[in-house]
């Protein structure tokens, strides 16, 4: 029997998943509390550049062989970043697609909490720890993400920014639950803004991490299923009313390491179904959408393991940056410059140590 939706008595009583967890099939969730200081509302404030930040776990520049490689099949085209392939979506092509260097520097295989730490707040996570880390951050990495999460530095500049994805309020308030907190949620904690609810979903201002609810069905939440292209439109609806917006997706990751190539498919058909019907919905003259990944993982359909690919990349819109993005650490400064935000005033992240 399907289990209901939790109740919320507040509009945004925060919550928020767990966005990875080393058992695939846990459902487990976590309930922050968010900040009450510097309160973020979801509307606009009529500022003429926006980004949306389209996180994908685990998605990396592979081979062109289409049995090894899913993005490789062309059933994909706004994910079809190869070796040699380049994406194209129903707007046109991203004006950069590339592969981010996810190694910086540091021997071994790149890995999710010291990868998103790297992409939200700019600081070379990997070099600071001395080594990859995977899973959930830990305290140092939890400090970094405190000082320097773009969505926090964001807020502070006096914008607006805020995470696009819904959390179940008052599902699980167990202490181990609190340790286990994913780097997007940390960097939302930072920012003081409240995480988005059951309410929001239900009333189309927020979506799942799987986009159509299947995940969450299979977890035996009461959701009815949501089309893909529908999820998309309320992700560029609510970017529309935001400066900065993120969303988070980390079915990829699971299905990489499953090695489960029916599920890949089904992920990356929904991505790009997704992704397209933002695209379509946005105005790419005011708006910035960055697509980018934290390491290699389900465009190597031979390993269980994470690779040593390149990460995923592009970006789409009017806007382009002066100069070349090369690894995990530039995503959080572009992001700054694209929505047209002096240096000096919270956008440098550079020089930041162990002890930072």
């Amino acid at each position: 029997m399907a289990r209901p939706l939790p109740n919320s008595t507040k509009d945004h009583d925060p919550g928020s998943p767990l966005a990875q967890v080393k058992n695939p099939a846990s459902p487990a969730l976590h309930r922050p509390r968010a900040s009450a200081e510097a309160p973020v509302s979801f509307g606009a404030k009529g500022t003429p550049r926006k980004v949306l930040l389209f996180f994908i776990d685990g998605l990396g520049v592979g081979e062109d062989d289409p049995d090894r490689n899913p993005l490789a099949t062309g059933e994909f085209p706004s994910l079809r970043l190869t070796r040699t392939q380049r994406p194209e979506g129903t707007v046109g092509s991203p004006i950069v697609a590339r592969g981010l260097d996810a190694s910086m520097g540091v021997q071994g295989l790149p890995q999710s909490a010291t990868g998103q730490t790297s992409i939200l707040t700019g600081v070379n996570a990997p070099a600071v720890m001395g080594k990859h880390i995977s899973g959930f951050p830990g305290p140092q990495l939890r400090g970094i993400l405190e000082r320097h999460s773009i969505l926090k530095r964001i807020r502070e500049a006096g914008r607006t920014a805020s995470f696009l994805n819904a959390f179940a309020p008052r599902v699980f308030e167990a202490a181990e639950n609190k340790r286990r907190l994913s780097a997007t949620s940390l960097a939302t904690l930072a920012s003081g803004a409240p995480f988005r609810t059951w309410s929001d979903l239900l009333e189309r201002r927020a979506v799942v991490h799987d986009l159509t609810h299947w995940r969450m069905r299979e977890w035996g939440y009461d959701l009815p299923l949501r089309a893909a292209e529908e999820a998309g439109a309320i992700i560029a609806d609510e970017t529309a009313q935001l400066d900065f917006a993120l969303f988070e997706y980390f079915e990829t990751d699971r299905a990489g390491h499953d090695q489960d190539r029916p599920r890949a498919m089904r992920c990356l058909a929904d991505l790009d179904r997704a992704l397209q019907a933002a695209l379509e919905r946005l105005d790419l003259q005011s708006t910035t959408v960055i697509v980018a990944s934290d390491h290699g993982n389900l465009e190597d359909g031979l390993v269980k393991t994470h690779t040593l690919n390149p990460a995923f990349f592009a970006i789409w819109g009017s806007w382009a940056p002066a100069w070349e993005p090369q690894r995990l650490t530039d995503i959080a400064p572009l992001i700054w410059e694209a929505l047209g935000l002096p240096r000096g005033i919270g956008g440098d992240s550079e020089g930041v140590t162990a002890g930072a």
